[in-house]
């Protein structure tokens, strides 16, 4: 039923737009192999019939009852009349006594893949005549071109459709999370986030004016890294037993600023939890030292504050079709990790992988039987890893995994383990392979970034040697 009632939306569409160059070339194609007067695309409603694909024609509309169209949409095969005054259904009709007549007509009916009739496809003469065997069938031959092509029109309007609300879709949540940073940083409390080792996940545009930082430099460092021993002391005992007692705790809180002043700070903590269950700490401070602000005032930021960290919770972190983290929580995880191992001088390597020939299965299989290879390989790589490792789609069929404090050994031992698993699987359709490109952490790099970008190079190594192996960064 939906599908009818959007082809015949589409048909309404037609009926008023040009008449499209390549149905009426096969117009007029027919009407030359057939030796007729004239081509014709004819599309039909319940009451009335459209002839298009020929600027020459200039019949309009006619009512359904007198269309010939009406009788050939009720055929399989050609329908034809021979000479139309010699018909019994047609001597009288309007369309054969009109000046020019309708003489002779052939028509076969147009349909979709999944038999939506559109209208016909014919050709008539003002003379009675007689088609060959040879003609006949190279006219239903173009009949079921000129069928192919609308409904290859009909698909490119859906695909547009669809492609056009998907960047509707996307601009709306770039929309929802701008909007959410810009209520963060138009608040004048200090705001921010942590995870349950005290690193910075988010702070605000006014957390970073009192310490006199940019809104970038602190995130994914821990307390350990900001404050004296002594404050750090305290503050992570407090914040701890804030996740631990599940409710939120007002406190005071004594901070050096950037300009060397103490602040006193009346700080609010409460423990919530990101879209993985992950127990956090947010929280926002008031200067004490300044006007308390009025008690309504408070409430009404607090509801404010609600609002907005639900919308952080429904920030997604997983990748829905394959249940691994997704790109944006990998490199997240990836900024912490790479700083770690640099402060503490400890291994950390990435995987890089790539399914062989993906393309080539989606367009023979289908794009299901695809999304079933990423599926699997996802539950590969979730039960291959270790514990501390994180498996993440990285896009397409690109999958990476973060390993902290594993060198080129320790790498390569899973990269044989996933090979091995991938080769030992019972995939659906044909056999599936892999490529790897591996890297390891060095003096040389900079940021976690550039460790990614090591391991792509040796992944496109591997896929010039061949594809299915492992290849190590050797730079």
């Amino acid at each position: 039923m939906e599908n009818a009632q959007l082809w015949a939306s589409w048909v309404r569409e037609l009926l008023v737009s040009q008449p499209e160059q390549d149905c009426e070339e096969l117009t007029r194609l027919a009407s030359s192999i057939c030796g007729t007067s004239l081509g014709l695309v004819t599309l039909l409603d319940e009451r009335q019939q459209w002839f298009r694909a020929s600027e020459s024609l200039k019949l309009g509309d006619t009512p359904r009852e007198i269309a010939f169209c009406a009788h050939a949409i009720r055929q399989e095969e050609v329908f034809v009349v021979k000479d139309s005054l010699l018909d019994n259904r047609f001597g009288a009709n309007p369309l054969v006594i009109a000046d020019p007549p309708i003489r002779f007509y052939a028509g076969v009916v147009l349909t979709t893949s999944d038999g939506y009739i559109l209208g016909t496809f014919s050709v008539v003469d003002t003379t009675p005549r007689i088609l060959s065997a040879e003609q006949t069938q190279a006219f239903e031959v173009l009949a079921r071109q000129v069928s192919a092509r609308l409904e290859l029109r009909m698909q490119r309007r859906v695909l547009n459709q669809a492609l056009l609300e998907k960047e509707r879709a996307t601009s709306a949540l770039r929309a929802s999370e701008e909007l959410f940073r810009a209520f963060m940083n138009a608040s004048p409390f200090l705001s921010y986030i942590k995870d349950a080792a005290g690193r910075l996940l988010f702070y605000n545009r006014a957390f970073a004016q009192r310490f006199g930082v940019s809104e970038q430099a602190w995130l994914g460092r821990t307390d350990e890294q900001l404050w004296s021993r002594n404050l750090t002391k305290s503050v992570r005992t407090h914040d701890l037993e804030v996740m631990a007692g599940g409710r939120m705790v007002e406190t005071e809180e004594h901070i050096r600023a950037a300009d060397g002043t103490l602040s006193s700070l009346r700080s609010f903590k409460f423990p919530c939890s990101d879209s993985a269950g992950n127990v956090l700490l947010a929280g926002v401070a008031v200067d004490i030292s300044a006007e308390v602000a009025h008690k309504s005032e408070l409430e009404r930021y607090h509801r404010e504050l609600e609002e907005a960290n639900e919308q952080l919770r429904r920030l997604a972190v997983t990748d829905e079709l394959t249940g691994l983290r997704n790109r944006r929580a990998f490199e997240e995880r990836l900024v912490m990790e790479f700083s770690m191992a640099r402060r503490r001088r400890r291994e950390l390597a990435v995987l890089l992988i790539d399914v062989d020939n993906f393309k080539m299965t989606n367009d023979r299989y289908g794009h299901a039987a695809g999304d079933e290879v990423l599926r699997r390989l996802g539950m590969i790589l979730r039960t291959t890893v270790r514990l501390p490792d994180l498996p993440a789609r990285y896009g397409g069929e690109e999958f990476v995994v973060l390993l902290p404090e594993s060198g080129e050994e320790s790498a390569m031992g899973l990269a044989r383990r996933v090979m091995a698993r991938v080769a030992a699987e019972d995939w659906d359709n044909e056999a599936v392979t892999i490529s790897m490109g591996m890297a390891a952490i060095n003096e040389s790099l900079n940021n976690g970034y550039q460790l990614v970008e090591l391991a792509d190079e040796a992944l496109y190594a591997a896929k010039r040697a061949g594809k299915n192996r492992v290849m190590v960064h050797s730079g």
